[in-house]
C-alpha cells in the first residue's frame, strides 16, 4: 500500500548506496540519483543517511535537485555521518533541511554531493529520500 500525501499524490523512495567517489563526482556536485523529468516537479519530504565509518574531508553531504544552479532540499553535516548510524532528517542535530516540504526547480531531478573538500575516510554512504512528483 502506497503512502498518500495532499491531493493523492503518491509518496515515493529512493534508497541505495554511493561510493566516495561517486559522491565526490563531477566536482563535489556528486551523482544524480532521480533522474530528471520534463514537466515534473520533485518535493523532498524524509530520509537518512548512513555512512560505513566516521566521514571527514567534505563540511556536509547535500540532497539538491540537478538546476545548474542548485537548489539544497537538505544538508547532513560530516559530524552527524558516524559509523554505521542513521542521520535522519529533521531528526539528527546536524541537519539543514530549509527545503524539506518545498517544491524544487521544475524538470529538474535530485543528486547527492558534498560540500568544500571531498568526501573522505567512509567509502559508501547508504541513502533513503522519500519524495513526491507532481506535474
Amino acid at each position: 500500500m502506497a503512502l498518500q500525501f495532499r491531493s493523492n499524490r503518491r509518496m515515493r523512495c529512493v534508497h541505495g548506496q554511493l561510493t566516495a567517489a561517486q559522491v565526490n563526482a563531477n566536482s563535489r556536485a556528486g551523482t544524480v540519483i532521480v533522474k530528471p523529468a520534463s514537466g515534473r516537479t520533485i518535493t523532498v519530504w524524509d530520509g537518512w543517511l548512513r555512512a560505513d565509518g566516521a566521514t571527514s574531508g567534505c563540511t556536509a553531504v547535500i540532497l539538491t535537485d540537478t538546476a545548474s544552479s542548485p537548489v539544497t532540499a537538505w544538508s547532513m553535516a560530516v559530524g552527524g555521518l558516524t559509523a554505521a548510524a542513521i542521520a535522519r532528517v529533521g531528526l539528527a542535530t546536524h541537519s539543514t533541511h530549509a527545503n524539506v516540504g518545498t517544491p524544487l526547480t521544475g524538470g529538474k531531478g535530485l543528486r547527492i554531493g558534498c560540500t568544500v573538500g571531498n568526501f573522505a575516510t567512509s567509502t559508501v554512504l547508504d541513502y533513503c529520500i522519500f519524495y513526491t512528483v507532481e506535474s
